[in-house]
Formats: C-alpha cells, sequence, structure tokens
C-alpha cells in the first residue's frame, strides 16, 4: 500500500480521512468504490451487510481494503 493512497482511518479513537497524502477529520459519511459504507462514528457496513467497528490503527482504502496502520509503520 502507497503512503499517499487515498484511505479513511481510525486515530486517537476518531475517524480521520487521508486524501493526497493529507490527513484531516473526516467530516461525512462515505460510500467506497466496492459499495461499503463508512460511518463518522468509525461504523463500517461492507456491501454484503455485514457491519462492524473499526479498531483504533486500522485503515481503508477508498476500494474497501482493509489494513492495520501499525504494521505500516504510521
Amino acid at each position: 500500500m502507497e503512503m499517499d493512497e487515498d484511505m479513511v482511518m481510525m486515530k486517537n479513537g476518531k475517524m480521520m480521512m487521508m486524501k493526497n497524502g493529507q490527513t484531516m477529520p473526516m467530516d461525512m459519511d462515505m460510500t467506497l468504490s466496492d459499495g461499503t459504507k463508512v460511518m463518522m462514528d468509525g461504523t463500517v457496513m461492507m456491501a454484503d451487510g455485514t457491519t462492524r467497528m473499526m479498531m483504533e490503527g486500522e485503515a481503508m482504502t477508498m476500494a474497501g481494503k482493509m489494513t492495520n496502520m501499525q504494521e505500516k509503520g504510521m
């Protein structure tokens, strides 16, 4: 994963968005390209309808791929 790839992440208990390499607070719910919905409170509704909460350090790309920021050294 590229460090400048756009994604949403849970950081310090808040949903953040990384866009063009800049991190900013998430200001609205988002629907990702695969149909996954990410809410400002960290709730993620997958395209298949299952829901979960994002945990501290987790991130999701705009394509809906989940990753862990600690593993990426961020």
